[in-house]
């Protein structure tokens, strides 16, 4: 996704996929063959939102459909073959991050409001075209950079933001179950990872925090 809300689904490269095998580039000054660059061309490009894209995420329901969120407010769910909108929903606020839960299409989005918010993206939702009510209680104190679920709970998902913290939270409350002061003062925290054992947060101090639980 790029700023201008253009969309492009790419194939990565394979060494056994010659049918579609790309242009390969000698790096400059370079003999081995080895330091070829190879060069791909994306299967699919068009237009998804008329601002910068924040998130992409597979669908859980399908392998052909992707989950997008923009900075024009709105989060959109797209069938990647024929590029036609499947279904979107419209909020108030610039989307700053996205991340799905593991085994459905239930999405979090973060905001510079400094809330997370839940959304169904199911097709067959009852809820279709709704923010669900539950939204989660603004906690952190600036704009939320990241937002990712937890692999193997799907009630469990963690969110980061420039304030620098970490928050973990059980969307069953509105509120957080723990909060981490992840990066020092003045230092905002970027990025997440959230896996099995750890969450990992990546912050404008250059430095990779690892948190157990």
């Amino acid at each position: 996704g790029d700023w201008d809300g253009g969309l492009c689904i790419w194939k990565v490269p394979s060494d056994t996929n010659e049918s579609a095998k790309p242009r390969e580039k000698r790096r400059k000054g370079s003999s081995n063959a080895n330091d070829a660059v190879r060069e791909a061309s994306p299967f699919y490009c068009f237009k998804a939102h008329s601002n910068n894209i924040s998130g992409i995420s597979w669908s859980s329901e399908s392998s052909n459909t992707i989950i997008t969120s923009s900075w024009d407010h709105s989060i959109k769910t797209w069938d990647v073959e024929s590029q036609n909108n499947i279904l979107t929903l419209n909020g108030s606020k610039v989307v700053t991050a996205l991340g799905r839960c593991h085994n459905s299409d239930v999405v979090a989005t973060g905001h510079p409001d400094c809330t997370v918010r839940l959304w169904d993206m199911r097709s067959s939702s009852k809820n279709e075209g709704n923010v669900f009510d539950n939204t989660l209680r603004p906690s952190h104190r600036s704009w939320i950079s990241a937002v990712e679920w937890s692999p193997v709970d799907p009630f469990v998902m963690a969110s980061t933001s420039h304030d620098g913290s970490v928050k973990v939270w059980d969307i069953r409350s509105s509120v957080p179950l723990h909060t981490i002061k992840a990066h020092a003062k003045g230092s905002k925290a970027l990025c997440l990872s959230f896996t099995e054992k750890a969450i990992f947060s990546g912050g404008s101090d250059c430095i990779v925090k690892q948190f157990r639980f």
